[in-house]
C-alpha cells in the first residue's frame, strides 16, 4: 500500500513541479519541483528499481532518464516504460514530450 501511495505522490508532485518550465508565475512551483526531484532520485533506486526489475545505470539519476533507455529496449520493460511515458508523463509536460 505504501508503494502505491509513494508512486501516486511522486506523480502528483511531477504534475505540479514540471510546470515551472512554463516560466512566469509558474516559477513559484519550483520548490515543488525540487522536492519531486529528491523523491524521484530516492524512488529511482528503490521502488522503481524493484518495479522494473532493472537497476539504474551510470548517469540515470532520475526515473525519466532511465525511461529514455527503456522505451528503446525490448520486452515487457519497453511496454511498461512506453505506457508510463505516454499516459502518465508526456501529457502533463509543458513541452508535450517528457521522455525523449
Amino acid at each position: 500500500m505504501i508503494v502505491l501511495q509513494s508512486i501516486l505522490l511522486m506523480w502528483a508532485l511531477y504534475i505540479v513541479g514540471v510546470q515551472y518550465k512554463r516560466g512566469g508565475a509558474w516559477l513559484a512551483v519550483y520548490p515543488v519541483a525540487f522536492v519531486a526531484l529528491v523523491l524521484d532520485w530516492a524512488m529511482n533506486y528503490t521502488i522503481f528499481a524493484v518495479m522494473l526489475w532493472d537497476f539504474p545505470r551510470k548517469g540515470e539519476w532520475t526515473f525519466s532518464t532511465r525511461l529514455e533507455r527503456l522505451v528503446r529496449s525490448t520486452g515487457w520493460r519497453q511496454v511498461l516504460a512506453q505506457a508510463i511515458a505516454h499516459y502518465m508523463l508526456d501529457p502533463f509536460d509543458p513541452d508535450g514530450v517528457h521522455v525523449k
